[in-house]
C-alpha cells in the first residue's frame, strides 16, 4: 500500500507541474482525493463521463415552472419514500443505480426545532447490500466529529458540510432512521461500464497518510511556482493596467492583487474590473469586489481557490489556460485613481481537445422588489463546459432574512423535461450554512469550499456576501446549462427592495455562447449604499400600506378546506387600509365548514397574532393553531373595517416546522347580513414574533 501511495504521489506531482492531471482507469477513493486538490483537472473537460446530480429535501409541491407551487417553501421535509428495513422505518433521501460517487452532503444541524441538536442517524447502503457501510449520527458526520474529520467535514453556522468522496460500483441508497429533515446530497452518476471501487472502511483507513496530505493542501493552499510577472502602477480614472502573458500554450496558475493605500478601498473594489482575455476571447469581466467576495467592506478569508490575506492581498488560484495568447487587465471605471500591485504566475500548459478557458461572469441589477417571486438567473450558456463556483452579494435594507430562495440548475436533458437536476432548499443552505435565527456577523466563516464571508450588521442589514467552490461537485454540461436562484425574501412586498449582484466561475470549451455581457454602466455608478437603498424602500412604502413583518394571507394557498368553502366569491368591503392592498377572501355557508392556511419555515416558539376584516357580512369562527383551539371570534361589525387590536393567538410551538391555522365556521351574529346564505372571513395577515429569520 505504501509503495502504491508513493507512486501515486510522484505521478501526481509530475503531472501537476507539466500542466496535466493524474488519470486512472479505475475510480477509487484515492484518485478522487487527488482530484480534490488538482486545479489542472478542473480546467479539462472530464474524460470520465458523468453527470452531477442532486437530491434534497425540497418541497415536492414544486413540480413545474408553469404551475402553482413553484416557489413553495417548507423545503425541509421532502424525501423519496419510506422503507421498512430490518423491521424499522427509514426515510430514503437519495438513491442511484449504476456506478457513482457521493461528493458533498449538507445538513442543518438542528432537528425540528432549535433545541434538538442530536437528530437522526444517516445510513449508506452500497451495491445492494442489506447492511449499511456507514451508519452514524448525521450531524456528527457533516460537522467533522465522526470518522471523517476536518477539513473534509466541518460545522458552519447551524449546519455542517461533508466534502469527502463516497464512491460506489453498482448502486447507492442513503437513508435517515427518523423522518427526513433539511438536507442536500450531491453525487456523480458515471456512465455504464465505468470502473469504480466502492467505499469500505478498510480502504478508508488505508488512506490515512493521503488524507493528511490532501487536508494540508486544502488548508494551507501553498503558492504556485512558475514564471512571475509583477507590476506596480497607478491606474487613473478611465485607464487600465494590462499584463500581456507569455506567448504559446500556457496557463495562469496564480494571480495576486493588492492596493498600495487603504483609502477608498470599498469604492475601488466596485469600480476596478478584472478582465481576462485568452486566445482573442474575453472570458473574464468582474469587479474585484465580486471576484474576491468583498463588497461593502473587506473581510479576510481563506478558501481553496481564492483568499483575502490579512494584509489585504487578494489571491486567486483558479487555473486559466490558453493555447496561444493571453492578457490580464484591470480597468478603472470609477472617478478615483488606484495604486495597485499585480503579480501573475504562469506555467506551461499542453493544450488539447479537452482544455477549457476559464470564465468569470457577472450580473448586477438595480434594486428589485421582493414580490412577486421570480427566478433570478446567474448564467445561461450553450456549449460544453463545467460550473466550478459562484458568489452572491445582497444589500439588505433592514434587519431580517433576505434569501429564502432555492437554487434551480438545469443541465442538458433537464430542458426537455422542464425540471432542474438541482433543486435546493434555501439560499443559505446552498452556501453551506443554515437559518433558524436572524444571521449576524457571528455567522461569518470560510472553509476550503464554502464561505459566508460578510454578514450585515445588525442582523443582516447591509451587505451580505456568500460564496461556494465546486471541485468534486463541479457541474459538467455538454449542450446547455441554466443556473437560477429564486429571488425570494422573508419580506414579500412590492415596496421592499433588495440589491443583487452575482459572479459565476466556470470553464468552457472555446466557442461557448452565454448570456452574461459586460456591464460598464453598473460599475461606473458609485457603489450602492445602505442609506440609498433604505431611502428607496421608504419612498416605496408611500405607494402602498404594508405592515412590517407581516405574513400576507392572500399570498398563501389554502392547505385544506371543505368542499363548500369558496374563495373570492364576493369582495369584502373595507373602510380603511389593508396590508399589501389585499385580503384572503373566504366565504362559508354550512356550520362546521373549515379552511386551513399553513405557514412553514417555523422552528421555535412564537407569539402569534392576526388581523382580519370585520363587517356586517362576516361570520363567527373557531380559530385553531396546530390543532389547538385558541379563540372563538365574531367578526360582525356594523361598520366595515379591520380588527383592532389584533387577534391574540398566544404563544405556540411549531409542529413539523409549521403553524397550521384552521378556521371553523360556527354561524353568524343575529345582526349579520349574509350574502345568499354565505358569510365572509377576510384574513389580512399574521404576525409571528420570535428570533427566527422573518
Amino acid at each position: 500500500m505504501k509503495q502504491k501511495l508513493i507512486i501515486l504521489i510522484c505521478s501526481f506531482a509530475f503531472l501537476f507541474i507539466s500542466g496535466k492531471s493524474f488519470r486512472s482507469p479505475v475510480i477509487t477513493m484515492e484518485t478522487l482525493l487527488y482530484e480534490m486538490i488538482d486545479r489542472n483537472m478542473l480546467a479539462q473537460f472530464p474524460t470520465n463521463d458523468y453527470q452531477t446530480l442532486q437530491a434534497s429535501s425540497y418541497n415536492r409541491e414544486s413540480v413545474s415552472p408553469d404551475l402553482p407551487g413553484w416557489f413553495a417553501d417548507s423545503d425541509g421535509v421532502g424525501f423519496i419514500r419510506t422503507e421498512i428495513i430490518n423491521g424499522k422505518t427509514e426515510w430514503v433521501l437519495m438513491e442511484d443505480e449504476g456506478p457513482g460517487c457521493v461528493t458533498r452532503i449538507w445538513a442543518v444541524c438542528f432537528y425540528y426545532g432549535l433545541n434538538n441538536l442530536i437528530g437522526a442517524n444517516i445510513k449508506f447502503y452500497l451495491d445492494g447490500s442489506k447492511e449499511p457501510v456507514i451508519n452514524t449520527n448525521f450531524f456528527k458526520l457533516v460537522k467533522g466529529n465522526d470518522f471523517i474529520g476536518k477539513p473534509f467535514a466541518d460545522s458552519t453556522a447551524r449546519a455542517g458540510v461533508l466534502n469527502f468522496p463516497i464512491p460506489y460500483a453498482k448502486s447507492c441508497k442513503i437513508t435517515m432512521d427518523q423522518k427526513a429533515f433539511y438536507n442536500i446530497i450531491n453525487y456523480r452518476k458515471y456512465s455504464k461500464g465505468t470502473r469504480v471501487q466502492s467505499f469500505t472502511m478498510d480502504d478508508f483507513n488505508k488512506t490515512k497518510e493521503l488524507r493528511s496530505k490532501v487536508a494540508q493542501e486544502l488548508l494551507t493552499c501553498p503558492d504556485t511556482n512558475g514564471e512571475v510577472i509583477e507590476l506596480n502602477k497607478n491606474i487613473d480614472a478611465g485607464k487600465d493596467l494590462v499584463i500581456n502573458l507569455p506567448n504559446g500554450s500556457n496557463a495562469v496558475k496564480q494571480l495576486e492583487i493588492s492596493f498600495n493605500s487603504n483609502e477608498n478601498i470599498d469604492s475601488l473594489l466596485h469600480s476596478l474590473v478584472l478582465t481576462g482575455e485568452f486566445d482573442n476571447e474575453q472570458t473574464v469581466w468582474v469587479p474585484l469586489g465580486n471576484f474576491f467576495s468583498n463588497n461593502g467592506k473587506s473581510r479576510p478569508y481563506q478558501m481553496w481557490e481564492r483568499s483575502l490575506q490579512s494584509d489585504g492581498t487578494m489571491v486567486c488560484r483558479w487555473v486559466m489556460p490558453y493555447q496561444s495568447t493571453g492578457a490580464i487587465r484591470l480597468r478603472n471605471f470609477g472617478n478615483l485613481a488606484a495604486s495597485v500591485n499585480v503579480k501573475v504566475v504562469t506555467n506551461k500548459w499542453r493544450w488539447d481537445n479537452n482544455s477549457m478557458h476559464f470564465h468569470a461572469t457577472w450580473r448586477m441589477d438595480d434594486p428589485y422588489p421582493t414580490f412577486p417571486l421570480f427566478d433570478w438567473n446567474f448564467l445561461e450558456a450553450e456549449g460544453k463546459g463545467v460550473i466550478v463556483g459562484d458568489e452572491m452579494t445582497v444589500l439588505n435594507p433592514k434587519e431580517g432574512w433576505w434569501g429564502e430562495g432555492d437554487e434551480k440548475i438545469y443541465i442538458d436533458d433537464d430542458f426537455e423535461r422542464k425540471f432542474p437536476s438541482h433543486f435546493g432548499t434555501g439560499t443559505e443552505d446552498y452556501y453551506g450554512w443554515a437559518g433558524g435565527i436572524v444571521p449576524t456577523p457571528n455567522d461569518e466563516f470560510s472553509k476550503p469550499f464554502i464561505g459566508n464571508i460578510i454578514v450585515g450588521n445588525p442582523k443582516s442589514m447591509g451587505y451580505n456576501v456568500c460564496t461556494r467552490t465546486r471541485v468534486l461537485d463541479a457541474i459538467p454540461f455538454r449542450r446547455k446549462i441554466k443556473f437560477d436562484m429564486e429571488a425570494s425574501s422573508g419580506t414579500r412586498s412590492s415596496w421592499f427592495l433588495l440589491q443583487y449582484s452575482q459572479t459565476t466561475f466556470w470553464y468552457a470549451i472555446p466557442g461557448i455562447k452565454h448570456n452574461r455581457v459586460p456591464l460598464p454602466i453598473m460599475v461606473s455608478k458609485p457603489l450602492p449604499t445602505l442609506a440609498s437603498l433604505q431611502k428607496m424602500v421608504e419612498e416605496g412604502k408611500n405607494k402602498k400600506y404594508i405592515v412590517t413583518g407581516a405574513f400576507e394571507a392572500e399570498i398563501y394557498k389554502l392547505s385544506s378546506k371543505s368542499t363548500g368553502v369558496l374563495e373570492n366569491y364576493e369582495e369584502i368591503p373595507i373602510w380603511g387600509d389593508i396590508s399589501n392592498g389585499a385580503l384572503k377572501s373566504l366565504w362559508f355557508e354550512n356550520k362546521g365548514d373549515f379552511a386551513e392556511i399553513k405557514l412553514t419555515e417555523q422552528f421555535t416558539k412564537s407569539n402569534v397574532r392576526m388581523s382580519a376584516a370585520v363587517g356586517d357580512k362576516c361570520g363567527i369562527f373557531d380559530i385553531y393553531v396546530n390543532g389547538i383551539l385558541k379563540t372563538s371570534q365574531d367578526f360582525y361589525s356594523e361598520h366595515a373595517g379591520m380588527t383592532t387590536p389584533l387577534i391574540q393567538l398566544g404563544d405556540n410551538d411549531p409542529v413539523n416546522t409549521a403553524y397550521t391555522f384552521r378556521f371553523v365556521y360556527k354561524g353568524q351574529s343575529p345582526k349579520a347580513k349574509s350574502l345568499k346564505k354565505k358569510c365572509a372571513l377576510g384574513i389580512d395577515y399574521f404576525l409571528i414574533q420570535n428570533n427566527q429569520i422573518q
